[in-house]
């Protein structure tokens, strides 16, 4: 395994430096180019020589006013570029929850895209002047480019890890950290790339139609204005780099932001004093049992009635199991009691009211966050957690990996896990032990299931009538 590891770091760097190579290469191939065309004509009012440009490049770098341009320039377009994200955030959240305010929004958002940038510049100039336009140019360019991908993000956010976190009560700040962001972020991340150079673009070339004094788009003006080709190309690198570093810079803390969240239940500290040679978990989650009372329950789809007159009482501490053939209304029952799905008629009450623990069909788990990490996000104690995992037939490797690299039974293990050591009065599963294989179920996971439930209400749906008795009082047929 060793070896295998070293051989997989020794084959990616060498990956990574055959890439180097050919980057340089390319910009290697493209300067002879140039140089060759230079030499080509012969003139360098026309088209200076990569040598001239460069030695007047390095007699730029070493005059004070040329960093006092650069920083004139960067700040307006930093400036417009962070209003644009902020205001495209904001506008993107909004119309993710407000179909009104995305109806409104996109006529506005088109017609900014299929404007020139030469209008606007225009407009701009009569409205506020010369000094500060950049700021608005880079800002209205890149605007749309932040908003439409910030809301096709936020409308591409999963709903079954959105309904997870309502059932287990996750708060806004981590809901957003854990589950949202990391789901946004390769918007955010594509939105940046594309919007930072484009807001350099539209910036300078606003700055060279207004002749801003003391900006980078005075100097190229100037240098038009002279023939001085050299200075032309000169101030065009300073832009390239200029605007690259701070792509790269803006890409990298971004990319640092994502992975914090997850990096918290990555680290062995977090399992606190766990040991590993312990196989039972220490204590038992908590929570007074929960009593349901189901009265001429009815729910229909598209005219078809699922659920058609359902009365049952479950009474505080029961366990039942619900079965029933394929489109009985198992599972639209439980969504109904996890308060995920409206009732037509009827009444399906949970007392005393408390939000339910529960395992859904799907595993519904962060991927990027590791097993315990993904218990702990939903209120459950990580070093308890740990050690149940491990009596579930987890390794301790197993217990920091993000979750997507764990197989479908392990998966399916861990939101056994969140679900047991979340302290609630009801847990409710809905064919909790898909992809868990016989041994493994027989053995671990029903006597677990078995003793982390005794005390608290269970509503298990499944097709097996083995683990109907194995863990229930009784069974509801629908």
């Amino acid at each position: 395994m060793i070896r295998s590891t070293r051989s997989d770091k020794k084959s990616g760097t060498k990956k990574r430096a055959e890439v180097i190579l050919l980057r340089i290469l390319a910009i290697a191939f493209w300067i002879i180019v140039w140089e060759a065309l230079a030499l080509k004509i012969g003139s360098q009012l026309i088209l200076a020589s990569p040598v001239q440009v460069i030695k007047r490049l390095w007699e730029l770098v070493w005059t004070p006013e040329v960093w006092q341009v650069v920083l004139f320039s960067l700040t307006r377009i930093s400036l417009g570029f962070l209003s644009a994200l902020v205001l495209g955030g904001v506008l993107a959240l909004l119309s993710s929850r407000l179909k009104a305010v995305k109806l409104v929004l996109a006529p506005i958002t088109s017609c900014i895209k299929s404007t020139p940038v030469a209008s606007f510049v225009i407009l701009a100039i009569i409205w506020f002047g010369s000094k500060n336009l950049s700021v608005f140019i880079s800002f209205l360019m890149v605007f749309p480019v932040i908003y439409l991908n910030l809301l096709k993000g936020l409308e591409s956010v999963d709903n079954e890890l959105s309904e997870m976190s309502r059932v287990f009560s996750i708060g806004r700040l981590r809901r957003f950290l854990y589950i949202t962001m990391p789901q946004l972020m390769p918007f955010v991340l594509s939105a940046c790339s594309v919007a930072l150079g484009l807001c350099w673009k539209s910036g300078v070339a606003a700055e060279v139609i207004g002749i801003s004094t003391g900006s980078i788009g005075e100097r190229l003006y100037r240098a038009k204005l002279y023939f001085e080709t050299g200075d032309l190309l000169a101030w065009t690198v300073i832009i390239i780099l200029v605007s690259t570093a701070i792509e790269k810079l803006v890409i990298t803390l971004l990319g640092v932001l994502s992975e914090l969240p997850a990096k918290k239940y990555s680290q062995k500290s977090v399992l606190g004093g766990l040991s590993t040679d312990k196989k039972e978990p220490s204590g038992n989650p908590s929570g007074s049992p929960c009593g349901i009372k189901i009265d001429s329950l009815e729910k229909s789809y598209d005219g078809v009635k699922v659920l058609d007159g359902l009365s049952e009482t479950v009474s505080p501490g029961e366990h039942i199991a619900i079965m029933g053939h394929s489109g009985a209304g198992k599972t639209t029952l439980i969504r109904i009691l996890l308060g995920l799905e409206r009732k037509d008629s009827g009444t399906a009450e949970v007392q005393p009211r408390s939000r339910p623990s529960a395992v859904f069909q799907e595993d519904r788990l962060v991927l990027g966050l590791s097993a315990v990490g993904n218990a702990a996000v939903a209120g459950c104690p990580p070093d308890r957690t740990a050690e149940l995992l491990l009596s579930l037939g987890l390794s301790e490797g197993m217990l920091l990996r993000p979750t997507r690299e764990l197989s479908g039974g392990e998966r399916r293990r861990v939101s056994l896990a969140r679900a047991l050591m979340k302290d609630s009065g009801l847990v409710v599963m809905d064919e909790p032990f898909k992809g868990i294989d016989d041994a493994t179920l027989t053995q671990l996971v029903l006597p677990r299931v078995r003793e982390l439930t005794a005390g608290r209400t269970l509503v298990l749906v499944t097709h097996s009538r083995e683990e109907a008795l194995a863990l229930c009082d009784r069974i509801i047929t629908l």
